[in-house]
């Protein structure tokens, strides 16, 4: 039965990829065809799926197998993926960074913000000096100059 099919993050088929379902007390092995397709002798039923490649992360996914509806399986290439999530925010929104790693890495956004910082300080210092009366104390700590 074509139980599914295996790919990596963009979708593209993985063959020689490494299956063991577990269900019904018993252990089927398989491997993906050149296709991505995964062929196995077993029923249609819930299965606790194991599998995995040399160079991608392993991954263990429970399913509910039928013959009408092919399962996806997909696994992530080893190395360093990420993406902010959501796609797409406005001025104020959170977004947050997501990541794939096969190893330890550090994140750091905190040179972005200095950067930002020092940008500011900078316009503020320049609007200053434009000025022909002195900035009061309300203008300076609003982070706003008017002209």
């Amino acid at each position: 039965m074509l139980v599914g099919y295996v790919s990596n993050e963009r979708y593209l088929a993985l063959s020689d990829v490494l299956f063991e379902f577990r269900g019904n007390d018993k252990v089927v092995l398989a491997r993906s065809s050149i296709s991505g397709a995964v062929y196995v002798d077993i029923e249609p039923g819930s299965y606790e799926v194991v599998f995995g490649k040399q160079g991608f992360g392993s991954k263990i996914v429970s399913v509910e197998l039928s013959e009408s509806e092919p399962y996806q399986f997909r696994l992530l290439a080893d190395g360093l993926l990420g993406y902010m999530w959501p796609k797409c925010v406005q001025g104020g929104e959170i977004a947050e960074f997501r990541v794939h790693s096969d190893e330890e890495f550090s994140q750091k956004l905190k040179s972005l913000e200095n950067d930002l910082k020092n940008e500011m300080e900078k316009t503020l210092k320049e609007s200053l000096i434009d000025r022909e009366t002195p900035a009061s104390f309300d203008e300076l700590t609003s982070n706003t100059l008017p002209n």
